[in-house]
This record gives C-alpha cells, structure tokens and sequence, in this order.
C-alpha cells in the first residue's frame, strides 16, 4: 500500500486529463459583430447626414437674418438699402457663410431688397433646400422645397 503523499489525489487525475480552455474569440463571432455594426451604421448614418444637412439650413437662415437686421439699420440711418456687402464690413459684395456650405448675396428690387442664401460645395447633396430668400418685409421662402426655414 502506499502512502497518501505518493498516490494523485482523484481531483489531481482528473484536471490532469482535462485540457484547459483557453478563452478568446471564435471566427464566427467577430463576422457576428463585424455584421451587427454594419447594420447598425447602415441605418443609422442616413439620418445622421441628413441631421448635419439640417443644422447647415439654420446656418443660411440665421445669416439671412444678420444681413437683413444690418439693411434695416442701414435703412433706419441713410434711408436706403444697398445690395453691396461691403458696406456691412464683408469682403466682398457677395460671402460665404462661415462653413463655406452657402453663397449670401443681395440684390436691390423696386420695393426694397431680396437677400438670397445659395448652397455650394457639400451643401449643394441637400437636394431640399438649395436656395433660401428673404426679403424687406421679412418674407421668407426656398427652393426647391418650401418648407426649409420651418425648424
């Protein structure tokens, strides 16, 4: 017989035949992952694009608005509208908006003036919303949708 120091214990055999389980990931289950992101930004993306195409529209509009507060005070001064830009301290007579996404320019009517916002480089994949009006009497309207000064 031997003594209990000299014989594996019935636990010690056991572990012995067992392979031990190294953890980590199988094949399948990245592909399963890889698969679910590429759902998930599919849906997800288009919105977003057009949420960024969204937040450049306010941009026009609040640019319209400036131009046309700075008209009224050129009005309420020298009882005149002017269709040059310059004289609000732009550049040039006509400006890009600070994102380069809108072209601003104005022009002189009969009755007052018409300042017009129009989408240029990446702004021009808003298929809705490519030029945006307003006018002395605060008259705002766009193209080819009509809806895009709504928030």
């Amino acid at each position: 017989m031997a003594a209990a120091g000299d014989l594996p214990s019935g636990r010690g055999v056991l572990m012995a035949a067992v392979k031990p389980v190294i953890p980590g990931f199988v094949l399948i289950e990245i592909m399963v992952v890889v698969a679910l992101i590429g759902i998930i930004l599919s849906v997800a993306l288009p919105g977003y694009q057009q949420h960024v195409l969204g937040s450049y529209r306010r941009e026009a509009c609040a640019e319209l608005l400036k131009v046309a507060n700075m008209q009224q005070l050129l009005l309420a001064e020298q009882y005149r509208y002017s269709a040059d830009l310059t004289e609000f301290g732009f550049a040039h007579s006509s400006y890009l908006t600070e994102s380069g996404r809108f072209r601003i320019s104005a022009v002189l009517t009969s009755q007052g003036y018409q300042l017009k916002a129009m989408a240029t480089g990446a702004q021009q994949q808003d298929s809705d919303c490519q030029v945006f009006q307003l006018d002395q009497y605060g008259v705002k309207s766009s193209q080819p949708a009509a809806d895009c000064w709504l928030p």
